[in-house]
Formats: structure tokens, C-alpha cells, sequence
């Protein structure tokens, strides 16, 4: 019974994925993700914030932009390509197929663990006048890592590959899942230099504020579960770290951003995410639930025991400390630039570094490239590509311009090369003109 709870958890953990911290904001347009992200540059009005504050205070800023929606997921593993898991989808697995999947997963290392990974961002309203902005949104993301034993145990039984058993060690398996909702502001000022007055160049700097809400945290942590098969027995071992609240903690953070603009159609940035940023979790709402068990041919035995932070020893107590002192946001450096080639044509890249933080999917070093074109203006065609030096990925997407009333889509492929990952967005917006 404790072993199915175990494997309840997991499958949670896996659902609660889809529910990435990344900055405490949520992705609010598909237009970003249709260019692989590189939108340091490109982002304006309500769009600047997530991006670079200090697009609010560049010379083509638009009067105001109202973001009425916008939504974005993303699922990544790092061994199954995409064409893998829709081709296995409803099908049935032989032992060839099996054993096919399991290479994929070790890739010659038979202790490599097998890692999936979620979010999804959700952008409630955001609102852009003059040079502020404000907006509200939810972000979540999880984990899930899982040894290559207990990925065998699953495809194969306590038989295993070769169909005369084994022994299974699923210790060190682990999945995390957490969720943050909040707000923020932000503000850009523009200047000049009067030196550089004849190259025809301006600055702007800007920053944001946010302060989130976080709605849960959850981690399950396999301590030593093994099933062994000459005698026919399971010792299981787990713990589940969560919050009872859905007020978990509380979150704020500063961002910074700076950007020049050449003549209006050359523009680069800077940007800094999470400058300064906490996040306290309530760790009395926190509680630490225990599972064992021990079942053979002759006996079975188990526990289930729930403790507060409050009943645990001083020891488990500076534990919990630690581990939720560690989940924390990663601080986010951004360069980027954007070149209008034509006025239907225009380039941005960008470069993207994480730095500490443990509450983070994706890559933790992104460089990428995108293009729009706009051979209609009111059905504009993006496409881009994005590395992480050892990664691929490509995205496409359009938007269906009706008057002041934007909506756009995006699709995209992460993780081309030794795992895949798929992405998708959709936003409607509303401009006074064109966003750029």
C-alpha cells in the first residue's frame, strides 16, 4: 500500500510540473517564444518587463498596450526524442522496443538518471502606459529524475531486461515541484549624451519590482528503496518535503535593464533578472511525511508518519532549513539585440546566463537567433533558433492582426539533439498600432 502512495506522489509530482519560476513572471506573449526568445531587444510596451524594463523608455514605445492574455507550457526530457514518444503513444511495447527505450535513457552510461522537466506560465492582465507598466501572473515548473533501475522495473517488472531478475535500486530518484502568483511594476527614463548627440544614439535604463505569492513547494526524495530478487523482496524508503498552506512564503525581487538605440532601428540591451531577490517560505506551514516499508513472501510491514517542522528534532529541523533556504529563484543575465532590416524584415539575437537558484528548468546558457517578416502586416511570420552549445532547438509562429487586436501563436522544439522538448503559446493583446 505505501508503495503505491510512493508511486501516487510521482505521478503528482509529474502532474504538478505542468502547474518555471523562471523570474517570478509569466511569459506574456507567444511573439517572444515564435523567435526562440530572443526578445531582449524586440519587447515593448507590456512586454518589456519580463524582458528589459528598460525597453519602456526607447523612442518607439507605444502610447499604451494592454496584455488581456496570454499562456505559454513547455515539457523537456533528456533521453526520448519527440518523434519517440508520439510513435509509442496507444501503441504496444515488445521487449525489442523496451530494451530500445532503456539504451536511449543510460546512452552508454548505465547510472545516468533520467530527467523531465515542465512549466507553464500564465499572464492574467498586464498594462503598459507611457513609460510604466504593470501586470499580474502565475508561473509554476517541476522536475522529475528517476534512475535508470527504475526505469527498467517500469518497462520490464522485477524480471527485468534480461527476463531473470535483478536487483533494483531506486535510491537517489527525486522530483520537485512549485508554484508562484504575484505582481509587478516597472518604469524606464530615457537619456542622452550629449557627446554622442551626432551619431544620433539614445539610452534608457529602467527597473522592475515584483512580489509573489508562492502557493507550494513539494519534493519527494527516494532514501534507499531497493527491490531485490533472489529472495523476492522490496525495502522501501522515501520522504515527501511539502507545505499544508497555500501560502507557502512570499517572494519579491528587483530587476535592471539598459538599452541604446541607433536611428531607431538598431537596438541592444541589457538585462539583469532577479538583481536582488528572496523568496522566505513559511517553514512552520512545512511538514516532512516518512514512508517505509518491508514486504516478502512471508511478511510485510510498513509506516507512514507525517511530522510537522514543529516535531521535528533539531537536526531535521536546520535540514529543512537548508533545503528551503536553497530554493530560491536563479538570477538571469540578459544580452540582446534587434535590427530592422526592412520595414518588413527585422533580426534580434540573444544571449542568456543562469546564475545560482535552484528553482529552474530549461537551460542554464541559451544563445538564439529570430526573424519576422512581415510580407502581410496583419498575419506577421516568425521563425527562430536557439543552442545551448550542446542543444538545439527552432520555433515558428504567426499573429492574426485585427486592428488593435493582436493574437499569436508559437510552437517550438527544445532539446533537438539527446532528449526533445516541445513548447507552445498563445496571447491576445491589444495596441494602438504595431508593436514595433
Amino acid at each position: 500500500m505505501k508503495r503505491h502512495n510512493i508511486l501516487a506522489i510521482a505521478c503528482a509530482l509529474i502532474a504538478g510540473a505542468t502547474s518555471e519560476a523562471r523570474s517570478q513572471l509569466a511569459t506574456p506573449s507567444a511573439r517572444s517564444s515564435a523567435v526562440a526568445n530572443s526578445y531582449t531587444a524586440r519587447a515593448r510596451g507590456y512586454e518589456s518587463p519580463f524582458w528589459n524594463p528598460a525597453n519602456l523608455g526607447l523612442s518607439d514605445l507605444p502610447s499604451w498596450s494592454v496584455g488581456v492574455a496570454g499562456a505559454s507550457t513547455y515539457f523537456n526530457n533528456n533521453s526520448l526524442s519527440y518523434g519517440q514518444i508520439t510513435d509509442l503513444y496507444g501503441e504496444f511495447l515488445d521487449d525489442e522496443t523496451k530494451s530500445k527505450l532503456l539504451a536511449d535513457i543510460r546512452s552508454g552510461d548505465p547510472d545516468r538518471m533520467f530527467e523531465a522537466s515542465a512549466d507553464v506560465n500564465a499572464a492574467a492582465a498586464a498594462l503598459s502606459v507611457w513609460r510604466f507598466a504593470f501586470g499580474v501572473g502565475s508561473v509554476g515548473a517541476g522536475h522529475l529524475d528517476v534512475t535508470p533501475d527504475a526505469v527498467e522495473l517500469l518497462l520490464f517488472g522485477n524480471a527485468g531486461e534480461d527476463g531473470v531478475g535483478k536487483d533494483f535500486d531506486l535510491e537517489g530518484s527525486n522530483g520537485e515541484a512549485w508554484a508562484l502568483s504575484g505582481a509587478y511594476v516597472s518604469y524606464a527614463q530615457p537619456f542622452t549624451i550629449p557627446a554622442l548627440d551626432y551619431l544620433n544614439v539614445r539610452f534608457s535604463v529602467g527597473a522592475t519590482v515584483r512580489y509573489a505569492v508562492a502557493h507550494g513547494l513539494i519534493g519527494l526524495y527516494d532514501r534507499g528503496t531497493i527491490l531485490t530478487a533472489d529472495p523476492l523482496a522490496v525495502d522501501v524508503d522515501a520522504e515527501v518535503i511539502s507545505s499544508n498552506d497555500a501560502d507557502a512564503g512570499r517572494a519579491w525581487a528587483l530587476d535592471f535593464g539598459a538599452a541604446m538605440e541607433y536611428d531607431e532601428d538598431l537596438v541592444v540591451g541589457i538585462s539583469l533578472v532577479n538583481a536582488f531577490a528572496d523568496i522566505n517560505w513559511n517553514e512552520e506551514d512545512f511538514e516532512v511525511r516518512l514512508l517505509t516499508a518491508t514486504a516478502n513472501f512471508d511478511s510485510t510491514t510498513s509506516n507512514d508518519t507525517t511530522l510537522a517542522f514543529a516535531e521535528l528534532d533539531p537536526e531535521d529541523q536546520t535540514r529543512i532549513l537548508e533545503y528551503l533556504e536553497a530554493a530560491d529563484v536563479p538570477k538571469r543575465l540578459r544580452l540582446g539585440g534587434a535590427y530592422r532590416v526592412s520595414p518588413k524584415f527585422d533580426l534580434s539575437a540573444d544571449f542568456v546566463e543562469l546564475f545560482g537558484g535552484r528553482l529552474r528548468t530549461r537551460w542554464e546558457r541559451t544563445f538564439s537567433l529570430g526573424g519576422e517578416f512581415r510580407p502581410v502586416p496583419p498575419l506577421p511570420l516568425r521563425v527562430g533558433l536557439a543552442t545551448d552549445f550542446s542543444h538545439f532547438a527552432y520555433s515558428g509562429g504567426l499573429g492574426i492582426y485585427m486592428g488593435p487586436v493582436h493574437t499569436d501563436f508559437s510552437i517550438g522544439r527544445w532539446g533537438v539533439a539527446g532528449g526533445d522538448g516541445v513548447a507552445a503559446a498563445i496571447s491576445i493583446s491589444i495596441w494602438p498600432g504595431t508593436p514595433y
